[in-house]
């Protein structure tokens, strides 16, 4: 028997469970970490060829700096805060079981700290972006234009 991947196990599971605050928690979560895993890949991949292949290092870091992959990092800051955020609940739920009867209320405080501590930085992170493509602009090219190597 082949096993599935963990995203289509993800997808196949939120689906079938028809769960309230526990369910959109668990998919967040598992949603979230899959995104920092696989950042984690490409900068362990990106971070390998600054040493071994200096070429594809410089030239995947101007890839890195097109606004569609500057977007993409606000939305990877978002799963990690998020991932981190839900994971200090699970623990402290897992630590005492018998605050799993709030659930709903402990959910409910890990978006409001998510949202209070997202948005600032995606602002900040935003105004980065927007200031490298008026450089670009400034220069006559496009931040929408995907670097060549």
């Amino acid at each position: 028997m082949q096993s599935e991947s963990s995203l289509i196990l993800t997808l196949r599971e939120s689906i079938r469970y028809r769960g309230l605050w526990g369910h959109w928690s668990w998919l967040a979560h598992r949603l979230s970490g899959l995104a920092v895993l696989l950042f984690l890949v490409i900068h362990v991949w990106d971070t390998a060829n600054a040493t071994f292949w200096p070429e594809a290092y410089s030239y995947t870091v101007e890839i890195f700096k097109w606004f569609p992959f500057s977007v993409g990092e606000i939305g990877l800051m978002a799963a990690v805060l998020y991932h981190a955020f839900n994971g200090i609940r699970i623990t402290l739920l897992d630590f005492k079981p018998d605050w799993w009867r709030y659930q709903r209320q402990s959910a409910v405080v890990v978006w409001v700290l998510f949202t209070i501590v997202f948005i600032p930085i995606a602002i900040f992170m935003l105004t980065r972006t927007i200031g490298h493509c008026t450089e670009l602009a400034v220069a006559g090219l496009s931040c929408f234009t995907f670097p060549t190597p």
